[in-house]
């Protein structure tokens, strides 16, 4: 019987980043995975106009990566930049009939954050009922003709992506089956300078936030800083949750003292992926590689 392979790319950091999966129990296992540098000007990240500036060199990157990887699979989750979208947390009075009522109002009410409702591309998840009646909602936005780039040259390539989904929330993908984080828990990504953060009450999403950074420790400490001080009105028990980092640095002691400083609070879990226990194909070369790969395999296993 042949094994059905679990593709994924991920686009951050100025890298292109494929992982394959293969099942194993109720769990995975790694089959393979590949990681290149984009070459200087193929892309440039941005919300309004199309991300990729020479095409013909993004495809060949494309298919670098994933056809070593895939066999005859085509299928793929594709996570994209944070910073080329937005997630929005808001909430509605009453649910929605249809997936596409639901889409057309979101995109209406939201217009005066996304803009002309006919650019945008929506989608959404019902987080919670609330005891008002009200209902929480994520929302996640991006422009159609930046979206629309992306899976053209997807499928130029040879691949189709069925699932897409921002970096950040791919991160929490891995981690969340694999760890007890607390019901209320704090998790601050770094890789080169691409910061995420995202808070959890009772373990459901209640403030996401995402910003390209200088990569030193005192831009990073900066931004960190604006986010604590802006949320800790709507959510006071911040600096009480569990705080974890999840970064690519080779030397991380200098993310680490920031992000405490930061949060003014000496308790924080710098996460280990523990890679090396999907047991499978090819192996991350090492702490950092395998740090980079985590919302890639956080993708894959959306598709299983």
């Amino acid at each position: 019987m042949i094994r059905r392979t679990y593709l994924a790319l991920d686009i951050a950091s100025g890298h292109l980043r494929g992982t394959a999966l293969h099942r194993r129990g109720k769990g995975s296992a790694l089959a393979g995975a590949r990681s290149i540098a984009l070459p200087d000007g193929v892309s440039a990240l941005s919300v309004r106009r199309p991300n990729v500036l020479d095409g013909r060199r993004f495809v060949d990157s494309v298919r670098e990566v994933l056809d070593p990887l895939a066999g005859r699979e085509e299928r793929l989750a594709l996570s994209l930049p944070d910073t080329v979208g937005r997630l929005l947390l808001t909430e509605v009075e009453t649910a929605f009939k249809t997936k596409q009522e639901g889409g057309d109002i979101l995109k209406w009410q939201l217009k005066g954050s996304l803009g002309d409702p006919r650019d945008i591309h929506l989608d959404y998840q019902v987080l919670e009922r609330r005891e008002n009646g009200r209902f929480r909602l994520a929302v996640a936005a991006i422009e159609r003709v930046v979206l629309q780039q992306y899976e053209d040259l997807i499928v130029e390539a040879g691949y189709h992506a069925t699932i897409i989904d921002f970096h950040s929330l791919n991160i929490y993908n891995y981690y969340r089956p694999r760890l007890d984080l607390g019901e209320d828990s704090v998790l601050v990504s770094v890789e080169g300078g691409a910061l995420s953060l995202q808070v959890f009450q009772d373990r459901m999403l209640v403030f996401h936030r995402a910003r390209e950074v200088a990569p030193s420790p005192r831009q990073l400490f900066q931004e960190l800083s604006r986010s604590v001080v802006g949320s800790l009105d709507q959510f006071p028990g911040l600096r009480r949750a569990k705080l974890y980092l999840h970064s690519d640095w080779p030397e991380p002691t200098p993310l680490e003292e920031a992000v405490r400083s930061a949060f003014e609070r000496p308790d924080l879990v710098l996460l280990d992926p523990h890679l090396e226990r999907l047991a499978g194909g090819e192996q991350p070369r090492g702490a950092r590689e395998a740090h980079a790969l985590v919302a890639a395999v956080g993708a894959a296993e959306r598709m299983m």
